[in-house]
């Protein structure tokens, strides 16, 4: 059987099609929609992997609250070579957290393009980031096995236009997805860039000749394929995308609106220092608050609760460090984007332990922070129909698809360009998927 699967930053759809119809497998029996899976993954300390919705759920229940307590281990030994004494072995002592319930990676297709990441340490074992992704595909691979009842044969993956803004990086990217479902047991691996599937999935039910702009803009990416299709002839004009997605979204509301809450602007002890540029930069998003989560760091946010002119909102940031709350900080912006697409306002509200705040975020200061993405997505556009040798009133069909495609500053941008009645919404969700899996099923033919 031949399947499609779209591995997605934030969400991972996978499905089947026979010559008529496509079928969603349900990856996630926990999650609203089986259909859609959170990309994630839950490490415990016993070696337990936990993927999707019950990894975040896990993570959550452990982690939320729970303030970490740091004691010295010893963790290995090792020689140690001294002038007058000699070579002698020595007990390698570190700070640790005391009981951590296990480690969550979430967005972690955007590592692919990072070559610094090369492994990280998970309760002592080692793991490369493809290693780390296999870990995923492998379970996906199982639940697929077992809903279709029958071995996959060959799978056809979605990748971005772009995984990175350098040619090296988007190589190296290509590598390292390639070895992961080498390692997951993936059998005869094809990629298919994400909006040429968004595009297939579309032509399956238009049979008329049409030029299509498929916009897909994701957790991690944006990507734009301009297409013509003529019944079942496909002919990609232009793929283009920049390294822009919901995530980085998220994160602008966070760092545009929301550090004062957390001790912008303070001024430390009698010299009136101002709060390290550290703290607040590590706010970007939710896995870089983990790394301010060491006992050195721990203690100057401590003196600057003692000492700053700003301590509630000095406590509030304490408490996030140390008692984890980054990922609900990062949940409640990403939940307030989502609000945004149909109202005008929002109001972002934390009440938990020091963290007390109810920010109210209108659209148009939300479109205020994007600006600069904004810009990039148009420049991205009208590159690719530059590219496709085409003018905008020769696009047809414009697809939007994507959860970042209901934004309505993406929405009135396409508008502007093509006309309001060339736009199409596909499921946001699941048409990569399903594109993916016709892309499967006609390579077989």
């Amino acid at each position: 059987m031949r399947v499609g699967l779209d591995f997605g930053t934030t969400n991972t759809t996978a499905a089947v099609y026979d010559g008529s119809r496509v079928e969603l497998i349900p990856l996630d029996p926990v999650a609203a929609n089986p259909a859609v899976l959170r990309t994630a993954l839950f490490i415990t300390p016993a070696g337990e992997r936990m993927i999707g919705r019950k990894a975040i759920n896990a993570f959550t229940e452990g982690n939320v609250g729970r303030e970490i307590i740091y004691e010295r281990r010893i963790v290995g030994q090792g020689e140690q070579t001294y002038a007058g004494v000699g070579t002698v072995m020595e007990n390698f002592v570190a700070v640790v957290d005391a009981n951590p319930p296990g480690r969550l990676f979430q967005s972690i297709k955007t590592i692919l393009r990072d070559p610094s990441y090369i492994k990280t340490d998970v309760f002592g074992t080692h793991y490369t980031l493809e290693q780390l992704i296999a870990m995923i595909l492998r379970e996906i691979r199982r639940r697929i096995e077992a809903h279709i009842g029958t071995p996959i044969t060959a799978i056809t993956v979605g990748r971005p236009v772009h995984y990175a803004s350098t040619a090296e990086g988007d190589a190296l990217a290509v590598r390292r997805m390639q070895e992961a479902c080498d390692l997951a047991g993936l059998p005869n691996v094809s990629f298919v860039p994400e909006p040429v599937a968004a595009a297939y999935s579309y032509a399956a039910v238009q049979r008329e000749r049409r030029n299509i702009l498929v916009f897909d803009f994701g957790g991690g990416t944006l990507d734009v394929t301009v297409m013509a299709v003529d019944g079942d002839q496909r002919t990609v004009l232009a793929n283009d995308g920049v390294p822009i997605g919901g995530d980085l979204l998220d994160s602008k509301i966070v760092t545009g609106t929301l550090t004062p809450y957390f001790g912008e602007g303070a001024r430390l002890g009698p010299r009136k220092l101002p709060l390290p540029a550290l703290l607040l930069e590590r706010l970007k998003d939710w896995q870089s608050i983990l790394e301010l989560h060491t006992p050195r760091i721990l203690e100057t946010i401590d003196e600057a609760v003692r000492t700053g002119d700003k301590p509630t909102e000095l406590k509030a940031l304490r408490a996030l460090v140390r008692e984890n709350y980054g990922l609900v900080l990062y949940e409640t912006a990403e939940q307030a984007k989502r609000e945004l697409s149909s109202a005008p306002e929002v109001e972002l509200i934390m009440e938990y332990s020091d963290i007390h705040f109810r920010h109210r975020l209108p659209r148009f200061e939300f479109e205020r922070l994007i600006g600069p993405e904004a810009r990039a997505i148009g420049e991205c556009v009208d590159r690719s129909l530059r590219t496709a040798g085409l003018t905008p009133d020769q696009i047809d069909v414009v697809l939007r698809t994507g959860g970042s495609s209901r934004i309505p500053r993406f929405v009135k941008l396409l508008g502007d360009r093509f006309g309001s009645t060339t736009l199409r919404e596909q499921d946001p969700f699941t048409s990569v998927g399903a594109g993916l899996a016709i892309a499967a099923y006609e390579q077989s033919r």
